[in-house]
């Protein structure tokens, strides 16, 4: 059986895509300026509904976190970004921070080490 319009993908066919997930330290620049953000980048995910959640050295965190609602990029799909502002002294005083991103019931979870960011 042959699809007659094989180059039209309706959004109900549309697959479902895991997120591409990124976590940015904070720059050196924003350490010197006495800030610490942490930046989290989810993109190319389908559907649209995503869950973000931080936590320092395994414990979570709730306070200083912000998360963009998702838009759609141009290939149909979703990206979404979560920030976590900090301090200097509080970003130094954790072994490790993780950004967790759950997606259709699978989380994706980044990690990064001040530690290893000095």
């Amino acid at each position: 059986m042959t699809q007659l319009y094989p180059h039209i993908r309706t959004q109900v066919g549309q697959p479902k895509a895991s997120p591409s997930v990124t976590l940015f330290p904070p720059s050196s620049e924003e350490l010197g300026a006495n800030k610490a953000t942490l930046v989290c980048l989810i993109s190319d995910f389908y559907p649209s509904g995503v869950t973000v959640a931080w936590k320092a050295d395994g414990s979570p965190v709730t306070q200083g976190v912000e998360t963009t609602k998702p838009s759609k990029q141009s290939n149909n799909k979703y990206a979404a970004s979560s920030y976590l502002s900090l301090t200097p002294d509080k970003w130094k005083s954790h072994s490790s921070f993780s950004c967790l991103v759950t997606h259709e019931g699978s989380t994706v979870e980044k990690k990064v080490a001040p530690a290893e960011c000095s």
